[in-house]
């Protein structure tokens, strides 16, 4: 195997275990916000923060911001996956 493949297999495996730790985070939040349905409201509003502070960095960055609008389209889907929509309510 040469330093491509195995390269290849690294970032895969990584963002197989990011994803994995996106299914169970958004899960557990579920899960939290069913059980104490008085906590929902804040469980959403971390999530709305979350994509607030990608947006912000991004527009600050501009073309320098890398991974940022990712970021952001990632966080939207998570929300999204949370409140059983598909479409994301923004994007950079």
């Amino acid at each position: 195997m040469d330093g491509i493949d195995e390269l290849k297999r690294e970032i895969a495996t990584i963002a197989a275990e990011n994803l994995a730790l996106q299914f169970v985070l958004t899960c557990l939040v579920q899960r939290i916000g069913e059980a104490a349905p008085s906590l929902s409201k804040p469980l959403l509003q971390a999530y709305d923060d979350a994509a607030n502070h990608a947006e912000t960095f991004s527009l600050l960055g501009g073309k320098q911001s890398g991974h940022l609008p990712e970021t952001l389209r990632i966080i939207e889907a998570m929300r999204s996956m949370l409140i059983g929509k598909d479409k994301p309510q923004r994007e950079v």
